[in-house]
């Protein structure tokens, strides 16, 4: 199989293309088959976060450690370490619609499992630790899928980056909702049955029931051919093109690095939420909720803000500025003490996460053909999520000899020097377009 080159890295000066019809945002959703995907998936995602918040409370009643806590993130991370890759493939060669489909069928019978252990109350931290591994195996295949899907779903090169900063809206609406309402849920059961595990288990089973809109939806979607045609290649040959593919264009490589480095030190701070709400700001369920949430309102903010906009202003310099926003939040965070303070911090923290990833993730779609764009997808689901596991257990250790707000600020800390690095060394990636 002939290999593509790698496109000439140019700093672009001419000034964007005017564009016409309205913001990108309302173009991208006139596009039925991406108003039906994005619909779904914001109802889905909301019950993926009110499991996310009750899964991780579960864990902290059940353990009361902060390192329990990180060894349920390194189960749910660890495939995405081992399976990525291949999984770029995969997206390459099948109809992404229909990988997708079986992606979320699995979640749903994962989330109704969790629902069920949980509800009768013989849930035990292996079976979490199992659950959560499972769902990692299925998130493997459907995040480079979806993220590549996106493409088929919007065909207009110059809406893609409305329509990721989109797809990330309806990821951080849901980011806001779920997580308050699991909080308060969480709460509510407790006080009438005095039960948690009655508490998260109607959570888990509510976000069973939410995969089944996002599944429907895109059975009405038709499905496209695969991005490659047949090949005769094995999947390992596949996997080494995507990664020679980025590995020979070095603002993709800078972008993955910077990736690589929040997700092992930065991103990992996620799990100590709960510990957080417990010990640290002493908040219980409902803060617990609020937390998350804050994070969310921070992303959904600069998420509408690149799907009106985003099109008018330089995507290098957008990551730039979300590469140093989201450890100034995380460091702020790590050393607060104030509920509302810790709220504040958190909503930059989400800020500066969602302008870095959605612009990045554009950049890396808009770059390859589509043949290849499954694989580089898989190779940033790779260093996204793959990472994850180390760092989840490395925080978790962190936490447990220094306490979680030590932990955090020093992931902070590593997250801002490595992007002062990038800054002076690598000048051409905040004039990139």
């Amino acid at each position: 199989m002939a290999q593509p080159t790698e496109p000439t890295e140019t700093i672009e000066t001419a000034a964007p293309a005017p564009t016409r019809g309205g913001p990108g945002a309302l173009r991208a959703l006139r596009e039925r088959d991406f108003r039906i995907f994005w619909v779904g998936l914001l109802v889905s995602a909301t019950g993926s976060w009110m499991q996310n918040i009750a899964q991780g409370w579960l864990v902290y009643y059940l353990t009361h450690s902060p390192l329990w806590l990180g060894i349920i993130g390194f189960c749910g991370s660890l495939p995405m370490l081992v399976f990525t890759l291949p999984a770029g493939v995969v997206a390459d060669r099948l109809r992404r619609r229909n990988v997708v489909m079986v992606t979320q069928t699995c979640a749903m019978l994962q989330a109704a499992a969790f629902g069920l252990l949980s509800y009768l109350g013989v849930i035990k931290p292996w079976h979490i630790a199992a659950l959560a591994f499972s769902l990692g195996m299925v998130n493997s295949f459907d995040m480079p899928t979806r993220q590549a899907m996106v493409m088929e779903l919007v065909p207009r090169r110059e809406d893609l980056l409305s329509a990721l900063a989109l797809q990330s809206s309806a990821f951080n609406v849901a980011r806001l909702i779920g997580p308050a309402v699991g909080g308060v849920l969480i709460a509510l059961i407790y006080e009438l049955n005095h039960s948690y595990m009655r508490a998260v288990g109607a959570c888990f089973l509510i976000n069973a029931a939410t995969f089944l809109v996002l599944i429907f939806g895109l059975a009405l979607i038709p499905a496209r051919p695969p991005g490659m045609g047949k090949s005769t290649s094995s999947v390992w040959t596949d996997v080494k093109a995507g990664v020679r593919y980025v590995r020979r264009s070095p603002v993709m490589l800078t972008l993955m690095l910077m990736t690589g480095v929040s997700s092992l030190l930065g991103m990992p701070y996620a799990v100590m939420m709960p510990a957080f709400a417990q010990d640290v700001l002493k908040v219980g369920p409902v803060g617990l909720g609020r937390l998350v949430s804050s994070a969310g309102v921070g992303a959904l903010a600069v998420a509408v803000v690149l799907s009106l906009w985003g099109h008018r202003w330089r995507r290098g310099r957008l990551a730039t500025i979300g590469a140093f926003v989201f450890p100034v939040g995380l460091m702020a965070f790590a050393l607060s003490r104030n509920f509302a303070l810790s709220v504040a911090c958190l909503a930059l923290t989400g800020a500066g996460m969602m302008c870095f990833n959605v612009v990045t993730n554009t950049m890396m779609q808009t770059t390859p053909p589509p043949s290849m764009r499954g694989r580089v997808m898989g190779v940033r689901s790779f260093v996204f999520s793959g990472l994850a596991p180390m760092g989840n257990l490395e925080i978790g250790a962190m936490a447990k000899w220094f306490g979680p707000p030590v932990a955090v600020l020093a992931g902070g800390i590593a997250c801002m020097l490595f992007a002062i690095g990038v800054f002076f060394r690598v000048p051409g990636l905040r004039r990139r377009r």
